[in-house]
């Protein structure tokens, strides 16, 4: 659902071959009623009044919002993948994205992959790189903090310019209690996935405009696996994932073409003007008494 008109959907739909139902909320009425009503953009910042915060619900067979993901900004938005993966509690790679696994002498599993828009890296939308640890019975991870002499799980992260690395998430940790130590240490076990949210800026259009159709990136894992008994050397695990890269999808405004984005063959200008008249009409813009359309 946009506050776009039903006529510029149209198009956007004939240009695209999208199969999907889009939603014409001209006013912004149902955006305010689902609370997602855009509060950062200013009533003065036309034609951008009336937006939602770039999101997604997620509904089940019976109708009912059982989740729901929003951000921010519409340039960082993130993919229909990662709501539903949160939905589950765990993220499903699928064949089409890039994968890469190994198994060190420890016997542990490490996989990396990547989730979101089929595994394809575009200017804007988030991917998640997903660090999948698969631990033998009997064995743990250290999270921050750990005494002295011992390791704590860490990533680093190699990419080229224009990919942007946000703040690494990862599930809850367990107690342990171990003698002589005065603080329980937090460990993981079992199967663990670290999560590193990941985006392009506009550093990744020359490598598009080159030609070129996938980056390297390379994953460095540093962590320290023990026992109930006794701890193993320290390791560092190094994966390379292979991460297609492709444009973006932009309606047909002129300037465009040079921030990584394919444009769509639609008349954007006569969308654009309407738009604009209608923000600047204070009884006919976001606010006002208009009805969705289908």
């Amino acid at each position: 659902m946009s506050y776009d008109d039903s006529e510029a959907l149209a198009a956007f739909v004939a240009a695209t071959g999208v199969e999907f139902t889009l939603l014409s909320d001209v006013d912004s009425a149902t955006i305010r009623r689902y609370d997602v009503f855009n509060t950062i953009v200013q009533p003065d910042d036309v034609p951008f009044y009336g937006i939602p915060f770039p999101g997604f619900f997620l509904i089940d067979e019976d109708g009912f919002i059982v989740d729901k993901l929003f951000n921010r900004h519409l340039a960082n938005r993130d993919g229909a993948e990662q709501i539903i993966d949160r939905f589950f509690g765990r993220a499903d790679p699928r064949d089409a994205e890039p994968l890469r696994a190994g198994i060190d002498d420890d016997r542990i599993e490490i996989t990396a992959f990547v989730r979101g828009g089929g595994g394809v890296l575009r200017v804007g939308p988030m991917r998640q790189l997903v660090l999948r640890f698969e631990l033998p019975d009997g064995l743990h991870i250290y999270d921050e903090p750990v005494p002295s002499g011992m390791v704590a799980t860490s990533v680093e992260i190699e990419a080229p310019d224009g990919v942007r690395f946000e703040p690494m998430m990862a599930p809850p940790t367990r107690r342990l209690e171990l003698p002589g130590l005065a603080d329980p240490l937090q460990v993981w076990d079992g199967s663990v996935d670290l999560v590193v949210p990941f985006f392009a800026n506009s550093g990744l259009v020359p490598l598009l405009k080159a030609g070129e159709t996938s980056i390297a990136m390379t994953i460095s894992v540093r962590y320290q696996a023990c026992d109930d008994e006794r701890c193993f050397l320290p390791r560092t695990h190094t994966l390379e994932v292979a991460v297609p890269i492709g444009f973006g999808v932009m309606p047909g405004f002129d300037g465009l073409e040079g921030r990584g984005a394919t444009v769509v063959e639609m008349d954007s200008t006569s969308h654009m003007r309407r738009l604009l008249q209608r923000t600047a009409d204070p009884d006919g813009g976001p606010g006002g008494d208009g009805h969705p359309e289908g």
